[in-house]
């Protein structure tokens, strides 16, 4: 299968000081977890850049508690707390999760996109890179370290995943698929597709049991480890 050089999910990038901020669209933020500190030094990395901290939370239930008051584009996990991305979506449904992390690990890295996370970037990368990761991530495409996806796919666990020829995917299936490796939602590719977001709902949920992902991040993962990239096929 022929593979195109791009791909919607990203490997983190490398630094670019000459990156011009100007290319890249506003990104309301949220800061959650870490400690005071931190949160600050981040909000002074941001000032002048694209990302704008919109506001911030010690944990995510205090986030949620206040959720109401603002409407972000990307929340920021500090320090990869032990909390579900599912939860900050009832708040916020449509919003990005990223984790920014000290360091990491390929089981570090699992757990994080199981729990529903966009993307993990760590702290060793240049404040350039980090916002245009976060600008990415805003986008709908999914940013991980390239060392610890591989990693990770090449587990022993990840290797209980079917392979695409085993899984028998309908025509269909694969058109989800590359929604998904494209960002986009459900009513997206239901739009495209001409179908409904309960539909497509419906399809994910048994196109997940079909291949033995956890979730749209896993599968997107699994897709492109699979030969499959983002591309128009979900315009039917």
């Amino acid at each position: 299968m022929h593979m195109p050089a791009k791909k919607n999910i990203h490997p983190m990038p490398h630094s670019q000081s000459s990156l011009r901020y100007a290319t890249l669209a506003d990104v309301q933020a949220y800061l959650v977890g870490g400690d005071l500190l931190f949160r600050e030094g981040l909000k002074g990395l941001f000032s002048g850049s694209p990302v704008r901290v919109c506001g911030e939370a010690a944990s995510v239930a205090e986030a949620v508690s206040e959720g109401s008051s603002v409407t972000p584009d990307v929340v920021i996990l500090l320090d990869a707390p032990r909390a579900c991305a599912a939860e900050l979506r009832r708040v916020w449904p449509e919003v990005r999760c990223v984790v920014l992390a000290r360091q990491a690990s390929a089981d570090a890295l699992r757990s994080a996109i199981r729990l529903g996370v966009d993307g993990y970037l760590l702290t060793d990368m240049s404040p350039a890179a980090l916002v245009q990761s976060i600008s990415l991530i805003r986008t709908g495409e999914n940013v991980f370290p390239a060392r610890l996806t591989a990693e990770m796919l090449e587990s022993p666990r990840s290797q209980e995943m079917v392979s695409c020829h085993a899984a028998n995917l309908t025509p269909r299936e694969i058109d989800i698929l590359h929604g998904l490796l494209n960002g986009y939602s459900n009513k997206v590719i239901a739009n495209k597709l001409g179908t409904t977001d309960a539909t497509v709902k419906a399809q994910l949920r048994h196109l997940l049991r079909k291949i033995g992902a956890e979730n749209r991040t896993q599968a997107a993962l699994w897709a492109r480890a699979q030969g499959l990239a983002a591309d128009d096929r979900a315009d039917g």
